[in-house]
């Protein structure tokens, strides 16, 4: 069959298009450059066809265009060697012509704007790893991260690995977690696994980066490693992480816990670090190392006596343990925050001076971990002590106890600099220090330097520093800084300006009237909405909502323009907008949802998931689908129909990476948080969908998944089984047939309490027709030293039999709603079985229930199922009721508990009087407040236990 191929001109000006780069977005290598000759080139560009050279075979071949059609440069695209070779692989599977035209504008358009633009190029520092391997650090070097103690640390092999499978896979790849959960040091430690394998390791030098910086490998086979990735502003990183392929991997960190936009991890590979996860690591290497650990301890002056418990370093570690973060869990062992306190009181005594550390940790807050200069800090002293002797000592404190990098004043950490704020802002700081730090607080929020930072210091604010909060509403300084930002309708729109709106607002409700007032400027954001502002506008609409604003501006043109945003912007974006848009029909009314339903459907906007490739592709569909649904279901079933082949191909393709990316379609769309909340789906056509997916998941897909995840996935593991479960019970009897019970047992092998989500797996692969199942369970129940509601339900034979031999039952009253199945099941024993064995129950278990007898949380006692159950105990066993009534002190307590009860809810006020009974009944003493409370609600004194035996 003929070719049509191109001109030689052609393929030149398509090569020139695109600047000589080849237009894969995962790839982008220059296709030309010089060769070792000094009078030669090198070439590796390709003039690759979009529809297939050939009539009618060949990859996305089109017999429907001409022969000139298929010569024209717009059926061209330029590609490396590489790229031209893969598009073309198994007839063009997977590169459909929709999608290489995207790719071609996509080229075109950012060769464009590198034409007469000032770029700089981005500069790289060579990471040395020389003196890794020498074994002179422990864990407590961890909060402290230096290339030479990298290796010596405990390392998560679960993390390091699946960045190097990442970056592997996809050449680029984020880390992210809270500040101090170890994010720096698994980073360099997943470099080094790099560098044992030949690579050369660089760290990203961020001073001097533009929009415009050029990035490309320093040498073959780089990895580029960015440290708090989140201080770069995104167009900055999103051209680092873009311009990664095969040669050169970018591993960056993101330290959530100062980031205002996440969202933007969704858009990249990423792995979430857990801090408790380390924490426990760190916990058993410190057990396992705790001779040197304890010498260490010795070393920097701390007492670790072996005759005092709590000196003792098992007692030390286990306290640290307790900690959320590696850091924290460093600094609670080495009495870090013991320091910090004396520190604090040490330079208070000497002339207040520590209102340096203070006044840097604010700053640290407001510029996000960044710092701040030493002139700021010091103008900032000034305004409280102009004395030139005391500002000279003040300079002094910066240098000993802050830390001074690149001209710019930090504290230890961000975490140091939440406990210094803490510690200072507590009630045993005078008024005058308050008023200073409520000063430099109202300094940082009246600059727009630091506005990044704003929304985090209100937030801190409203949660941690109370008094602040109530003196700058008092003052009306909440109100005046919401007036300058509100009241000029030509500020510009920026995530950081949204987020701090929205922080004033949840700060003081009196926001709201200033902006209804000046309601032009919410109407503008809202129409100048854009990717980077998608996501703040968003949950500014959502506190809006939730304080029933009710001045909300919404247009046929501001509707009209975001359904346009979203069907003109890339896949990416157009799950950005979605979301916006969705929680923007929170104010629809009936007229308007009709609207832009009928737009939506007008418009013949339709998604095929098999035209997007790249990272992340298969999640913005689903974010998009899942956001779209409140505004037309109708659009979103259709959508969902039309691809149940790629979503189900791509299950079965990696069941869990599928998974994670898909997790809107299938926990929000198809049900399953839904089913956890016990909310009943009668949506006829999206069950449909469900079952059409689920019957196309392969049951060996499912199995082989369960072999390659750990404890971490088990959650994950069991929404799937759960989506399973919903649509297609017969399937998920076959899988918990022949599922492997014995790795399971290995994943929670060192468990001594069986844990939620291993209770949850094994609930939902109930199967008593199963001897697999039973097996497992049998292994479980006599491994347990305790029986509970689970293991009563599952096997209540085998259950019962290990009761009548002494094991206790652990009742569960965390949850109220549980009471009523605890009941049901010590009835059942008592009334069919032994009623000295359910009085035992009961006994074994008086601290449980005296615990939520005479707890003080909120909303513990509006449930019809705990009084149930109290009335049982109190008509079968009240001698255990006696005994837990004794105490003068917790009745005095629950009295106070009482009062607020009886201006409840229905049930609650039953509770109160039946609390009071009890009183009566066992205390044997005579309180003030009875009596008042007899007085005061007369209802009281008629309460019959009898009619509501059970």
């Amino acid at each position: 069959m003929a070719r049509h191929d191109f001109s030689e001109p052609d393929k030149r000006l398509l090569a020139e298009r695109v600047g000589f780069h080849c237009s894969n977005p995962c790839c982008g290598v220059a296709t030309i450059g010089p060769s070792d000759d000094p009078s030669k080139k090198e070439y590796v560009g390709v003039a690759a066809h979009i529809h297939s050279a050939s009539i009618d075979s060949g990859p996305r071949a089109n017999p429907d265009l001409t022969e000139e059609e298929r010569r024209s440069p717009d059926n061209g695209i330029h590609l490396c060697n590489k790229c031209s070779t893969l598009i073309d692989k198994n007839n063009g599977a997977g590169y459909s012509a929709e999608l290489l035209h995207g790719w071609k504008s996509s080229a075109e358009a950012a060769a464009k704007a590198r034409v007469y633009q000032n770029r700089t190029y981005a500069a790289f520092k060579r990471v040395s790893f020389t003196n890794l391997e020498k074994k002179y650090s422990t864990a407590l070097t961890c909060s402290g991260l230096a290339s030479r103690n990298v290796i010596s640390c405990p390392v998560n092999e679960i993390v390091v690995n699946s960045l190097f499978g990442k970056l592997s896979l996809a050449s680029r790849c984020i880390l992210k977690g809270g500040s101090g959960c170890g994010k720096s040091l698994l980073t360099y430690q997943t470099a080094y696994k790099f560098y044992r394998s030949g690579w050369l390791i660089f760290d990203l030098t961020k001073e001097g980066l533009t929009d415009n910086s050029v990035f490309s490998a320093p040498r073959e086979k780089s990895l580029v490693l960015i440290d708090d990735a989140q201080s770069i502003p995104s167009a900055i990183l999103e051209n680092i992480l873009q311009a990664s392929h095969d040669e050169f991997y970018v591993l960056a960190n993101w330290n959530t816990s100062t980031s205002l936009d996440s969202e933007f991890l969704k858009n990249y590979p990423f792995v979430d670090i857990v801090g408790s996860t380390q924490v426990e690591l760190l916990k058993t290497y410190c057990l396992e190392n705790k001779v040197s650990i304890e010498g260490l301890l010795k070393d920097i002056g701390l007492k670790v006596n072996a005759k005092d418990y709590h000196s003792r370093i098992e007692a030390r570690i286990e306290r640290a343990s307790k900690e959320k973060t590696p850091w924290l869990f460093n600094y609670s062992l080495t009495e870090g925050w013991n320091i910090a306190t004396n520190d604090l009181k040490l330079l208070h005594e000497d002339e207040n001076l520590n209102l340096v550390i203070v006044t840097v940790a604010a700053y640290q807050f407001a510029t996000l971990d960044y710092g701040v200069s030493k002139e700021v800090v010091l103008t900032e002293l000034k305004s409280q002590r102009a004395d030139p002797a005391w500002l000279q000592k003040a300079e002094k404190v910066i240098t000993s106890y802050c830390k001074v990098a690149d001209g710019l004043v930090r504290n230890k950490h961000y975490e140091y600099s939440r406990k210094v704020l803490d510690i200072f802002s507590s009630n045993k700081s005078s008024v005058e220090e308050k008023k200073y730090l409520a000063g430099v607080f109202k300094n940082i929020l009246k600059s727009t330097y630091y506005e990044k930072g704003h929304a985090n210091i209100l937030e801190y604010i409203m949660f941690r520093f109370k008094w602040c909060g109530y003196e700058l509403n008092r003052s009306g300084f909440i109100e005046e800084i919401s007036k300058e930002l509100i009241g000029d309708c030509n500020v510009t729109l920026s995530p950081a300006r949204v987020s701090k709106l929205n922080s004033l607002i949840r700060l003081n409700k009196g926001v709201l009237k200033i902006l209804q007032s000046n309601n032009d400027l919410l109407e503008r954001w809202l129409i100048d909405c854009n990717r980077d502002s998608a996501y703040s506008l968003a949950n500014l609409v959502n506190t809006l909502n939730n304080a029933k604003y009710n001045c909300f501006p919404i247009s046929e043109e501001f509707i009209d323009q975001m359904l346009n945003n979203i069907i003109n912007s890339n896949l990416e974006d157009k799950s950005r907008f979605s979301y916006f848009l969705n929680r923007v029909a929170l104010f629809f009314d009936d007229d308007e949802r009709k609207y832009t339903a009928d737009k939506l459907s007008n418009l013949n906007f339709n998604i095929d998931i098999k035209v997007y490739s790249g990272n992340r592709a298969a999640y913005h569909y689903a974010s998009l689908i899942n956001n779209l649904r409140w505004i037309s279901p109708e659009w979103s079933n259709e959508q969902v129909k039309n691809n149940i082949d790629g979503i189900a191909s791509l299950l079965n393709n990696n069941l869990m990476e599928a998974y994670d990316d898909l997790k809107d379609l299938i926990d929000s769309y198809l049900g399953v948080i839904g089913a956890i909340l016990g909310i009943k789906n009668n949506d006829k056509d999206l069950k449909k969908r469900g079952k059409e997916l689920v019957d196309k998941i392969r049951i060996d897909k499912v199995l082989e998944a369960f072999n390659t995840i750990e404890a971490v996935d088990v959650q994950n593991y069991s929404n799937i089984i759960i989506f399973i479960a919903l649509y297609n019970d017969k399937k998920l009897k076959e899988i918990s047939d022949k599922f492997d019970y014995s790795r399971l047992e290995y994943i929670y092998k060192d468990d001594d309490d069986i844990d939620h989500y291993h209770r949850g797996i094994i609930s939902l692969l109930r199967n008593s027709k199963s001897e697999n199942y039973m097996s497992y369970l049998s292994k479980v129940i006599q491994k347990s030293d305790y029986i509970d509601d689970l293991f009563i339900i599952l096997n209540y034979k085998l259950s019962l039999e290990r009761l009548k031999k002494g094991i206790k039952y652990k009742i569960d009253l965390h949850d109220c709603s549980e009471c009523e199945k605890e009941l049901s099941i010590v009835k059942h024993i008592m009334d069919e079985e032994n009623e000295n064995l359910g009085k035992r129950i009961f006994s074994e278990n008086e601290a449980v229930l005296s615990k939520t007898i005479f707890s003080t949380s909120q909303n513990v006692d509006d449930k019809k199922g705990k009084f149930d159950l109290l009335i049982f105990i109190y008509s079968r066993c009240p001698n255990v009721l006696e005994r837990m009534f004794l105490d003068k002190n917790k009745n005095s307590k629950l009295l106070e508990k009482i009062k607020r009860l009886l201006k409840g809810k229905r049930q609650e006020k039953e509770m109160a009087k039946l609390y009071i009974f009890f009183i009566k009944q066992f205390s044997g003493c005579e309180y003030l407040e009875l009596a008042s409370i007899e007085r005061r609600y007369p209802s009281v004194g008629r309460f019959d236990i009898n009619m509501h035996k059970i």
